[in-house]
């Protein structure tokens, strides 16, 4: 099953529990007005008063409940490590557990396409970890104490493979739901306790008197209120049980070493997953294992786990070794409005490029068939990749690496990526930084630094770049913002390499813990045939190859109209307009894109570094990750 075939899946499996959460309202409206009915109503069923009252009561109290529950998550995967009582890791930590911690997940992260997530420690001497989340970009990883200290790296890098693989299913939107759910059912059982605990010193004796009713009332929505919750969490339960088996295989597949999460789970056995948190029976559905004590067990037994995992090792080639080794808007996002303004679609000059987002100098070209490995991988991850990611985080200079794990200095990263190679165009845009000297001179230093880094280490360092940057204050992040803008529209157009920086920080940043817009209309074609269109010039020497290219889309998407979108309509905010309406198509559409995407860029049969960098950024863009094109 591929990622899109999951991404269905996921959505019917939603659309399910809604089914099911309806069901449990339900009978929690049903059972509310039985047991009033029976008691205060005098044993008449027959009374649609009653029941008209208590349904709107139940649902106000159960809408309520689930409405500040999703407000809650609408904060994404820190709001849960913040629940838990999490602190994150800092980038540039040199605490030795916590960097083997961080290096296993951004190698993670670069191989498969996701942003790098936060890392958050949860200081417990226990052996458990979670990923949280409402998407790829709002996602953390939470790994408590036990965890980094306790494991080896072959078991980290299991136990982070195995949250990855809820990142890639959707898994982790799916628990943020089952919380808002399941608080809204519980809603009922704090409202009868809280009327109980203010009634009683009250006097509530006599059969009539409106203190004994008010606590009869609130008694049965305590109860009622447990019992809605109890079936809510047996369905949380089943659902979270299969999740897991699905989890721990994907794991095996990823790194090639059933070994790895096998063994985590073995000494989990015997060192313990339980923790202390106060809210961890809230969240007991995230963590890797069992969190907590209950009948409502949201794992499978250790031991079938075990089990099954090393049975894997034995099929389809597996006993080996680990061969990894060690919507903002165009004027308010970041490069916003000065970006905007500048040129796109060849309204100003570009050499050697055709209409589209100019090229970029210094292409290296690649073969297109890594392109079509590439989109074969997406929401996926393999050893080979892992090892590719962990050799590129080798091969980075380290002047660089350093400070894009610093929050402070990843600005400078950022900056120095986008630098002109020509001596005097790159004083200008230095000039442009006069007004923060700090910033500028970072710059400065980083562009001084031999050898600089290769095309290919762009992608990795913006990616744990923008993780770090998101610890930046709002102030800093408001300057920065400015500086960018201002780089980005030093020579008044916006190519290649600047509208990936653009995309991929706004995304990573800027849509990480804080919900989306919402869409002012749903995509349709003609949002596909613009992004393809804006590949199809912009990869193109002249008019003609980029018809060639537009043929090959339309020979992987039949559904495009015969000749691309003119230049003159592939803007800036046009596509960015179109990619913010695809980010919440169906999965149907979004391969659809991609499809017609990968065709135009490949048509050719070469690909160049910068060609991939825009790919990965449009399927950055809706929500598909897709992994670095020379790592497939």
């Amino acid at each position: 099953m591929d990622f899109f075939e999951h991404q269905e899946q996921a959505k019917r499996r939603t659309g399910v529990l809604v089914v099911l959460f309806v069901v449990a309202v339900a009978g929690t409206v049903l059972g509310t007005f039985a047991a009033l009915a029976a008691t205060i109503g005098g044993g008449k069923f027959a009374n649609p008063q009653l029941f008209a009252g208590v349904t709107l009561a139940v649902l106000a109290i159960i809408g309520i409940g689930t409405a500040i529950k999703f407000a809650q998550m609408a904060g994404g995967g820190r709001a849960v490590a913040a629940a838990m009582g999490g602190t994150q890791i800092d980038p540039a930590t040199r605490d030795p557990d916590e960097r083997r911690a961080l290096n296993v997940v951004e190698e993670m992260a670069i191989a498969s396409g996701v942003p790098v997530p936060p890392v958050y420690l949860i200081d417990d001497d226990s052996i458990n970890a979670f990923a949280a989340g409402n998407g790829p970009r709002d996602s953390v990883v939470g790994l408590t104490r036990g965890c980094v200290q306790q494991l080896t790296r072959d078991e980290l890098q299991g136990v982070v493979a195995h949250e990855f693989s809820h990142i890639f299913h959707q898994d982790t939107r799916l628990n943020m739901r089952l919380v808002a759910w399941l608080g809204g059912l519980m809603a009922m059982s704090l409202v009868g306790q809280v009327i109980l605990r203010s009634l009683r010193f009250s006097s509530g004796r006599g059969k009539n008197n409106p203190v004994a009713i008010i606590m009869l009332v609130a008694l049965v929505l305590f109860v009622l209120g447990i019992v809605g919750y109890f079936f809510g969490r047996l369905i949380q339960s089943a659902v979270s049980r299969q999740r897991e088996y699905l989890a721990d295989a994907s794991a095996v597949q990823y790194t090639r070493n059933p070994a790895g999460i096998a063994g985590a789970l073995e000494k989990i056995a015997t060192v313990g997953s339980r923790l202390r948190a106060p809210s961890a029976p809230e969240f007991s559905h995230f963590f890797f294992a069992a969190g907590i004590s209950s009948l409502f067990s949201t794992h499978p037994p250790l031991e079938e786990r075990i089990r099954r995992i090393r049975g894997l090792a034995g099929a389809a080639g597996l006993a080996g070794g680990n061969v990894s080794g060690g919507r903002a808007s165009g004027a308010t996002g970041f490069a916003g409005a000065r970006a905007d303004a500048a040129a796109f679609a060849g309204s100003a000059p570009a050499p050697a490029a055709a209409p589209g987002i100019p090229a970029s100098p210094a292409s290296t070209d690649i073969p297109a068939a890594a392109l079509h490995r590439a989109q074969a991988a997406i929401g996926s991850v393999s050893a080979a990749q892992l090892a590719s990611a962990s050799r590129l985080l080798r091969d980075v200079p380290p002047a660089f690496l350093q400070a894009a794990r610093e929050p402070f200095s990843a600005r400078a990263v950022v900056c120095a990526l986008l630098l002109d190679r020509d001596t005097a165009a790159m004083a200008h845009q230095l000039e442009l930084l006069g007004a923060d000297p700090a910033l500028r001179d970072a710059v400065a230093d980083l562009s001084a630094v031999h050898p600089a880094p290769r095309p290919e280490h762009r992608l990795p360092l913006l990616e744990i770049a923008a993780s770090s940057l998101t610890l930046l204050s709002p102030v800093q992040l408001a300057s920065f913002r400015t500086a960018l803008a201002d780089l980005i529209a030093a020579d008044g157009q916006v190519d290649r390499v600047e509208w990936t920086v653009r995309v991929v920080l706004r995304r990573a940043i800027e849509g990480r813990g804080a919900a989306h817009a919402a869409r002012t209309r749903g995509a349709t074609t003609a949002d596909v045939a613009l992004v393809a269109s804006v590949l199809a010039w912009s990869g193109a020497s002249d008019a003609a190859a980029a018809r060639r290219a537009w043929a090959a889309a339309r020979a992987a998407a039949p559904m495009l109209p015969p000749e691309p979108v003119a230049t003159a309509r592939c803007t800036l905010d046009a596509l960015d307009d179109a990619l913010g309406a695809l980010d919440t198509a169906p999965p149907r559409l979004k391969r659809v894109l991609v499809d017609a995407c990968v065709a135009c860029v490949a048509a050719d049969g070469r690909t160049t570094v910068e060609e991939a960098e825009l790919m990965r950024a449009v399927c950055d863009s809706i929500g598909v990750p897709m992994p670095p094109v020379a790592a497939a």
